[in-house]
């Protein structure tokens, strides 16, 4: 039977994070600089990537290796059954807060460039947790995707002290325009920088992590990268490295660039767009392998703790790959929510042996991050910290996780979702506990049935009203209305606004 934790998968060199911390204070990095004598919290590196498939890195079986994603994974443990929500902006607010989020009315789906609703002002987000354990230095690189209507949904009104990246969901990775407008921004203002995404936001990630801090304080950095989600665009070197054939056609070539949008370009197209997705994950591990050198050279790689994960399963259509796990992003299967994750923190925590550690969602990493940091949120969360079982190997026991909410119900008058039957299937709200995923009607054992080829619901039918009851609970926590734009929350961001949207 699966449990929620197997203690064996990693352990910490001390017994309890009390004494974890304390050891930190005396160890020094294996190549001899030794940190500042009270930076005995962990530095803090958030790394997500953008609709990456289940198997699209190498420590889930990937065709295209991805060594430096996996150095992650090797010199700490792979979470190997991570949930996430199965779509960008309420994986991204779920991450942030340790929060469900339709609690704040992140729902229904992603925030579109229209949308003039973001993250609730009244959350509080990992970074204003961390402002308060002496965190003095809180960066926030890439992707945002919770609001660009409002300065109120700005990233540096959640307690990050710098912003540098995109609004919305989705950007030219060359031009970074959007509906015909840029939408690449330094703090509150727009940035005229030239080139990839990716490697720019690499470029300013390891700028930031050369700059010591004021007396060696610990920092914290959340890197979204915006790869490999479309559109599907990668440089020529990673096209290259992925056996791009100059003498074939790229996709799409002579029609534009129907698949990905009008507001993006097609340069960058590979021959075919699977093709495209994996020099976009090559160019991903590329860069992120600069980050970890940049953090091993300047002596802060063993008391950083890192997380990479992704913010939902890849997208259908051929393009990413999930492995033998069933559906994608959008859907509550496994290849939807199930993502790609690891934790490294070479001076806390003990690399991996050969089991897998559980089940771990995406709310847990506020709270375990806080507890790591010394902090706690005065805050309802519905994520645990998980901190005791990763680093002494203490099983979590028995838990719900919850995944997304019913796409049956508006997310808010006047907006709704799909409602055909077939559009729906996958997508109610879901909930795993122990064996057991519920998807609406649907029951599946993750036991005898990992990839959910078979509904056992109707053999099982006190399963089934145990978790819709649940269920229930957990989508009654829906917050309507949301947090828009409007009198309390200031103009529009002068920076960004939707083309022939007057300011409100």
């Amino acid at each position: 039977m699966k449990t929620a934790l197997l203690a064996a998968a990693s352990l910490l060199a001390c017994t309890s994070p009390m004494l974890a911390t304390a050891a930190l204070a005396q160890t020094a990095p294996a190549n001899g600089k030794a940190e500042a004598p009270h930076a005995r919290h962990p530095n803090i590196l958030i790394i997500v990537a953008d609709d990456l498939g289940w198997q699209d890195v190498g420590f889930n079986g990937a065709s295209i290796p991805t060594p430096n994603i996996d150095r992650i994974a090797r010199s700490g443990v792979v979470l190997d059954h991570f949930y996430a929500s199965a779509l960008c902006s309420p994986s991204r607010a779920g991450l942030l807060t340790g929060r469900y989020p339709h609690r704040y009315g992140i729902m229904g789906d992603t925030i579109t460039p229209g949308s003039d609703f973001g993250l609730d002002p009244g959350e509080q987000t990992i970074a204003q947790l961390l402002a308060q354990a002496g965190y003095a230095r809180r960066s926030f690189l890439g992707k945002w995707h919770l609001g660009h209507r409002s300065p109120a949904f700005h990233p540096m009104s959640f307690g990050f002290t710098s912003f540098y990246g995109h609004y919305n969901g989705a950007i030219d990775y060359f031009t970074h325009a959007r509906e015909g407008q840029v939408d690449w921004h330094r703090d509150h203002a727009p940035s005229a920088d030239q080139g990839y995404s990716t490697d720019l936001l690499t470029d300013e990630a390891v700028r930031i992590i050369d700059t010591p801090t004021k007396g060696g304080a610990p920092w914290m950095m959340w890197l979204a990268y915006n790869a490999p989600h479309g559109p599907l665009q990668a440089t020529e070197q990673d096209l290259a490295a992925v056996g791009f054939d100059p003498a074939k056609p790229r996709f799409g070539e002579g029609r534009g660039n129907p698949r990905e949008g009008a507001s993006y370009g097609t340069k960058g197209h590979g021959n075919t767009r699977r093709q495209t997705e994996q020099a976009m994950v090559h160019g991903l591990d590329r860069g992120i392998g600069r980050v970890l050198d940049a953090l091993e050279k300047s002596g802060q790689l063993d008391n950083t703790l890192i997380l990479f994960t992704s913010d939902n399963g890849g997208p259908g259509g051929g393009q990413a790959s999930n492995g033998p796990l069933r559906g994608w992003k959008f859907l509550h299967y496994d290849g939807g929510v199930r993502v790609a994750a690891a934790l490294s923190w070479p001076a806390g925590l003990k690399p991996r042996a050969e089991a897998g550690i559980g089940d771990v969602s995406y709310v847990d990493i506020l709270p375990t991050v806080a507890r790591l940091a010394g902090v706690k949120s005065g805050r309802t969360l519905d994520g645990r910290d998980v901190s005791d079982a990763l680093l002494s190997g203490k099983p979590l026991g028995d838990r719900a996780l919850f995944l997304g909410e019913d796409y049956r119900v508006p997310a808010a008058e006047g907006e709704r979702g799909p409602t055909d039957p077939e559009s729906l299937r996958g997508r109610a709200a879901a909930a795993i506990s122990g064996k057991w995923k519920l998807i609406g009607d649907e029951l599946y054992d993750l036991d005898a049935d990992p990839y959910e080829k078979q509904d056992v619901a109707a053999q099982h039918p006190d399963v089934v009203a145990d978790l819709r009851k649940r269920v229930a609970a957990y989508v009654a926590l829906r917050k309507v209305p949301r947090a828009r734009m409007n009198s309390t929350h200031l103009p529009p961001i002068p920076s960004w606004e939707l083309p022939g949207k007057p300011a409100e």
